[in-house]
C-alpha cells in the first residue's frame, strides 16, 4: 500500500509562460506543472521526475480582458524539466527534511507581434532552482513548508523575450496541504501556494513584480489509476519596475482541466494533465498539456 501511495505522487513543477513588453521581464515560475496530490511528499529515498509541458495560444489578452486585434500573436512553448528529489530521514519539528534540484530546458516559438520583429524561436537552459522542504504526514493529511531559490545561471540574453534564463535571483516561500476524505485515502484534495520574490536583473534596470501562485487538485484513486480535476492560477501583486515597462499592467491567469495518473510498477507513474485558460490579463490565452514521469530510484528500507 505504501509503495502504491509513493507511485501515485505528483510533485511540484516548473513552466514558464512569457509576457511581451517593450523592455523584457517575467517571473521564473508559472503554475500548472503539478496537480494530483501535489502537496504530498514522499518517504525517505531518492526520486527522479521529468516534466514535459506544451503551451499553445493564438490570442493575447490585455489588461481589460480584451483580445488584441493583431496578427501574429501566436505563442508556442515546450519545456522539459528534470527534477531530483532527496527525501532524507532527518527529523525537523516532527517532519522530514527534503532537498531537490530542478533543471529546466525551454523552447520558445513566438509570433512577430510579441517580439517586435520577425517570428522568433529559441531553445536554451533556464535558471535552475532548488527547494528546502519540511514535510509532515498525518492520518488524514500531508503538509509541507518550503523555500525555493532560483539561480541566475541559465542562458540569459539581455532584453530578449525568448531568453530561457532570466538573469536575476528569485526567492519563493511555499506552503502546501493534502486532505484525505476517507480512511483508505482514495479521495483527496491538495493545494500548494507560493509567493515569488524577484530581484534586480543584471545588465538592465528591470525588476519583475512579485507574484502569488496557486495549484490545486481534487482526485479519486481507483486501483493503480487516479482521476483528478486540477486548477492553476497566478496573480502579479506588485508592479514591475524599470525603464520601458508599462507600469500597472499586472499579469494574471486562472486555468482548469482534467488529469489522469497511471501507475507503471517499478518504473513509477505517468501523469497526463490538460489545463485550459479561463481568466487571463496581460498574457497569452491558450492551453497547456503536461506529461510527467515520476520514478523512485530507491526508497529507504524498501526493495523496489
Amino acid at each position: 500500500m505504501r509503495k502504491l501511495f509513493v507511485l501515485t505522487l505528483v510533485f511540484l513543477g516548473f513552466f514558464i509562460v512569457t509576457k511581451p513588453q517593450d523592455a523584457f521581464s517575467k517571473a521564473h515560475f508559472t503554475p500548472g506543472g503539478s496537480g494530483y496530490m501535489l502537496a504530498s511528499m514522499p518517504p525517505p529515498g531518492l526520486y527522479y521526475l521529468m516534466y514535459n509541458a506544451w503551451y499553445q495560444a493564438s490570442d493575447y489578452v490585455d489588461d481589460r480582458g480584451r483580445k488584441l486585434n493583431f496578427p501574429h500573436t501566436s505563442t508556442k512553448v515546450f519545456s522539459q524539466t528534470h527534477r531530483f528529489v532527496w527525501s532524507t530521514d532527518v527529523n525537523i519539528l516532527g517532519g522530514n527534511l527534503i532537498l531537490d534540484l530542478v533543471v529546466p530546458l525551454t523552447h520558445y516559438d513566438l509570433g512577430r507581434t510579441l517580439v517586435g520583429g520577425g517570428d522568433e524561436r529559441h531553445f536554451g537552459l533556464g535558471d535552475p532552482y532548488s527547494h528546502v522542504t519540511i514535510a509532515w504526514h498525518g492520518e488524514r493529511y500531508d503538509a509541507l513548508l518550503s523555500t525555493a531559490v532560483h539561480f541566475p545561471i541559465g542562458e540569459y540574453r539581455e532584453n530578449e523575450v525568448t531568453s530561457a534564463g532570466l538573469g536575476y535571483w528569485g526567492l519563493q516561500p511555499t506552503a502546501g496541504l493534502t486532505l484525505y476524505f476517507d480512511e483508505a485515502k482514495t479521495w483527496t484534495w491538495s493545494t500548494v501556494i507560493r509567493y515569488e520574490i524577484s530581484y534586480d536583473q543584471r545588465k538592465t534596470d528591470l525588476r519583475e513584480g512579485q507574484n502569488f501562485h496557486m495549484e490545486s487538485s481534487i482526485g479519486k484513486q481507483l486501483g493503480n489509476v487516479a482521476l483528478a480535476a486540477s486548477t492553476a492560477g497566478s496573480w502579479q501583486t506588485t508592479d514591475a519596475r524599470g525603464k520601458g515597462l508599462a507600469n500597472g499592467d499586472r499579469t494574471k491567469f486562472f486555468s482548469l482541466g482534467p488529469e489522469v495518473v497511471v501507475g507503471i510498477g517499478r518504473w513509477g507513474n505517468l501523469s497526463l494533465r490538460c489545463l485550459f485558460d479561463l481568466t487571463v490579463r496581460n498574457n497569452p490565452k491558450g492551453s497547456m498539456t503536461v506529461l510527467t514521469w515520476t520514478v523512485p530510484i530507491f526508497i529507504t528500507g524498501q526493495d523496489l
